[in-house]
């Protein structure tokens, strides 16, 4: 079960969850409805426990595999980035811990830094789009407005955020996708080393 922010990123995550998950990938269904965690102090734990009902609900004919929440936070990977993944990490494993596991998404500076990661999935989805050599050496999880300096880089035709969910399909189908990719994004590395320890059975 996937919850966020917004439906291209749940997208995102439909094809970037299979590939990180240790097993075999039980289907990915979204919730719908926006949920926002960054900035929940005291709204925390009642937002949690608003998705682990939604998704214990959904899951009454199936085993509940796991939850993972996608959080763009809108600030690079800095101190700040870790207190809020601490905060927020903390809390989802006490509501789910005796349900499921749980995976923060949560991107710095947002889910374009992660797509970044994988600079040959972007050709295969407009020709004309290249990422220079550049781009592919420098700390993704530094890089400030990433969907802006996405779309300056690329050029025309215009990166939209809709197109977020092909380049990492075309990605995941180039076999690009691994916890550890060649470019660096902290916050990209956090999510998946979360992702493979889950359990498989």
């Amino acid at each position: 079960m996937v919850a966020g922010e917004g439906e291209n990123d749940f997208k995102v995550l439909q094809h970037l969850i299979p590939a990180l998950h240790p097993g075999v990938c039980p289907e990915v269904k979204f919730m719908r409805k926006p949920v926002r965690l960054a900035r929940a102090q005291a709204t925390l734990s009642p937002r949690l426990q608003q998705i682990k009902r939604f998704a214990q609900g959904h899951a009454d004919t199936a085993r509940l595999a796991g939850v993972v929440i996608h959080v763009d936070f809108d600030a690079v990977a800095d101190e700040s980035y870790e207190s809020v993944r601490r905060r927020i990490t903390e809390e989802m494993r006490a509501t789910f811990k005796d349900c499921c596991p749980s995976a923060l998404a949560l991107a710095a500076y947002e889910m374009e830094a992660w797509l970044m990661l994988f600079p040959e999935a972007f050709p295969k989805v407009k020709p004309g789009w290249n990422l220079k050599e550049a781009e592919r050496r420098r700390d993704l999880g530094k890089l400030v407005k990433a969907k802006e300096h996405l779309t300056k880089c690329l050029g025309k035709p215009p990166y939209s955020e809709s197109h977020a969910p092909k380049i990492m399909e075309e990605a995941v189908r180039g076999g690009h996708v691994t916890a550890r990719p060649a470019g660096n994004n902290r916050s990209y590395r956090d999510f998946a080393d979360e992702m493979t320890r889950w359990k498989t059975s």
